[in-house]
């Protein structure tokens, strides 16, 4: 008499596509948030300059991820669709607190002149390095701020994990609010 092998383990489903109206309602919001943002930076002076970089930290980076944790919190005590929470929080808010251009100021500007510091040490190098150390600082602080406006944002919104049908408030495959699989 042989003994029958056991079954293998059930594998992880693979991660259902979202849906067509999911994909267009993130495809619409990236839209209206790049255009929000793109309003709110395009009146301040020269890229380049101090102010232009604290507006876009401020005005924009800092309200979206307060607005992210508002987000989050009513999603938390309320029943909304998934296309409504993944279109507001992925699409516009996304597309609106993009750091794209900032990282391309940081990744791109210093390697246009970085090449000529190296090679004769011209006093112009120290200066695009002390601006590419900024820009560092100005990134890091922008993630520590980001992450406080968002928990900000979670406690003025009342967030509550545990809800019944929203332990811990997380996302699941489908994009929707609530418990994952």
């Amino acid at each position: 008499m042989t003994a029958a092998l056991p079954a293998p383990p059930p594998q992880d489903p693979l991660p259902r596509h979202p849906g067509w109206t999911v994909v267009g309602v993130v495809a619409a919001g990236g839209a209206i948030g790049t255009l929000l943002r793109w309003l709110l930076v395009a009146p301040a002076p020269e890229s380049g300059s101090p102010l232009a970089q604290w507006v876009t930290l401020g005005a924009v980076n800092l309200s979206g991820s307060l607005l992210l944790g508002l987000l989050w919190a009513v999603a938390s005590r309320r029943d909304l669709p998934p296309w409504l929470v993944t279109g507001l929080g992925t699409g516009v808010l996304g597309a609106y607190t993009s750091l794209s251009a900032v990282v391309l100021a940081a990744s791109v500007a210093p390697a246009i002149g970085l090449g000529d510091f190296i090679r004769t040490g011209s006093p112009g190098g120290w200066l695009l390095m002390a601006g590419l150390g900024g820009t560092l600082l100005a990134l890091a602080a922008g993630a520590a701020l980001g992450t406080m406006a968002a928990a900000a944002g979670l406690w003025l919104g009342g967030y509550r994990p545990g809800r019944p049908g929203h332990p811990e408030g997380t996302v699941g495959n489908e994009g929707s609010v609530g418990k994952t699989t």
